[in-house]
């Protein structure tokens, strides 16, 4: 008999964080799950390693070779879950209470959603500092109206706070690094507005350990350029509003030097797709600076994140 929720856990060589995953999954009181876990490790370790923990836990093993990577090894978990709801957890994130899964899926069934996420405990490993990724009410609203907002500001969080309905037709663009969840959450979202929130923190996702992608793709500027402008290109199929957008993109072309269309295209040639949009942001970029970075430095304000919440681009 097929389970209410797959727990899909890719993973690769590391073991410490895993053991926590895997424990906290354990730990759980909701028992109509199946764990499925994705193995990008060359060698058997990861392998081994479950072995000695999961002895009485029925669970899907895949080692997949050669290594799929980043986010392909997501889909292969993904691709062999047979639940109605897809629970991501990354191999470094754990749960942060025993009833946290049945939570998440009271509360999907009770809104008649198709995507759920709570808010997340955001462990910063090296510093030992913690602190509560959530949204407020006003940009819980917005959300729901236009999930081209997230494009702006990942007002979600990591997939790990997610919790949605296993819809075949949807799966992580293996054209994306930085953006793939944001992606996937759109998807979801322009195709049924059915959106649930919980306001605890029922996961804690680990930043800042080793191997994590977050690292290598922050400050990456041909990853920051093709991205944002692939992921534009999908979210214009909806016939949005694109004058937040071109003063994004003024930011971006601005902060890595892109001052003519033949450096933006050599980069990412699917530009073409709105070539005329992409021109017109590039020929006003070095326009009004100095308003333009006042402009920045207000709605990136300690102020403005704690107090006035105004969002910049929608």
């Amino acid at each position: 008999m097929k389970k209410a929720v797959s727990i899909c856990v890719p993973t690769y060589k590391q073991t410490e964080y895993l053991k926590r995953c895997i424990d906290s999954i354990l730990q759980q009181d909701y028992k109509d799950f199946e764990l499925i876990i994705s193995d990008d490790t060359p060698d058997d370790s990861i392998e081994v390693f479950l072995k000695s923990i999961l002895k009485d836990q029925p669970y899907s093993y895949f080692r997949n070779n050669p290594s799929l990577g980043t986010p392909e090894n997501w889909n292969a978990a993904v691709g062999n879950a047979e639940g109605k709801y897809i629970k991501i957890m990354h191999h470094d994130d754990f749960f942060t209470r025993p009833d946290s899964l049945k939570l998440m899926v009271e509360e999907i069934e009770k809104k008649q959603a198709s995507f759920l996420f709570c808010q997340t405990d955001v462990w910063h490993v090296k510093t030992q500092i913690h602190h509560i990724h959530k949204i407020s009410a006003k940009q819980l609203e917005l959300l729901k109206r236009k999930p081209q907002f997230l494009f702006f500001k990942n007002m979600i969080g990591a997939p790990s706070a997610t919790l949605y309905i296993n819809n075949k037709a949807f799966s992580y663009d293996k054209r994306f690094k930085w953006l793939v969840d944001i992606d996937l959450y759109m998807k979801y979202l322009f195709h049924s507005q059915k959106l649930a929130y919980l306001e605890l923190p029922l996961v804690c996702t680990a930043h800042d350990t080793e191997g994590q992608v977050t690292g290598s793709v922050i400050s990456d500027k041909e990853i920051q350029i093709r991205e944002h402008v692939l992921l534009f290109n999908k979210v214009n199929q909806h016939k949005i509003n694109e004058s937040g957008f071109a003063s994004f993109f003024d930011y971006l072309f601005f902060k890595y030097d892109i001052r003519s269309y033949a450096v933006l295209e050599a980069i990412v040639p699917e530009a073409n797709e709105n070539k005329l949009f992409f021109k017109k942001v590039i020929g006003s970029v070095g326009l009004n600076r100095s308003w333009k970075w006042l402009k920045k430095r207000f709605f990136e304000s300690r102020y403005n994140n704690y107090i006035f919440k105004f969002e910049q681009f929608i």
